[in-house]
């Protein structure tokens, strides 16, 4: 394992580079590209830190994805950088739209057309499963919060239980034990 980058603050133009290819390439999966970038390559946030983030933007409502690049970019540059960045993750995906989309609408009934679009979907699959172990070994889920993890995985993978069920089950509980739990 190699030893931790130094911390640094990203430029704008460095956010806006990273996001610009992020959202070129980031095909079902932008936030194993996010925490490669962030975390592993560029030592911007930590991979607490990215664990945090990651957890308020599933919380919240909307695209997964564009909260973690809007609440990262503020933290960074501001109204500024919320705008640049935006602008940056949204470009390639809004021209690869349109073109894929033209071309699906004249080639999608070809059977290699769906060959391949049924090919997609493992590799998807995959880049979200390398995240959750990424996640899952993180620093902050060595400690007694990580059984609310494992309860909510369990819960949903396996039971069934819905979301709105989990957010007035699970997370008050997980909440409650955070607030009563010593700090280090």
């Amino acid at each position: 394992m190699s030893a931790p980058l130094p911390r640094s603050t990203p430029t704008l133009a460095q956010l806006f580079r990273e996001y610009f290819v992020i959202g070129a390439t980031g095909f079902g999966g932008s936030m194993v590209w996010l925490r490669r970038t962030f975390v592993e390559k560029h030592g911007w946030l930590s991979a607490d830190e990215f664990n945090e983030a990651l957890s308020l933007c599933q919380f919240l409502p909307g695209p997964m994805v564009f909260n973690y690049i809007v609440i990262v970019a503020r933290h960074f540059h501001g109204v500024v950088g919320m705008l640049v960045s935006s602008i940056a993750v949204m470009l390639m995906p809004f021209v690869f739209a349109v073109l894929v989309g033209s071309l699906y609408a004249r080639y999608g009934d070809l059977p290699d057309v769906q060959g391949l679009l049924r090919g997609v979907g493992p590799v998807a699959a995959g880049l979200v499963l390398s995240l959750g172990a990424k996640t899952a070994a993180a620093p902050a889920m060595r400690n007694a919060l990580a059984v609310f993890a494992l309860v909510t995985f369990v819960a949903v993978a396996f039971f069934r239980v819905s979301l709105p069920m989990v957010f007035v089950t699970i997370v008050p509980l997980a909440i409650l034990a955070a607030a009563l739990r010593k700090p280090r």
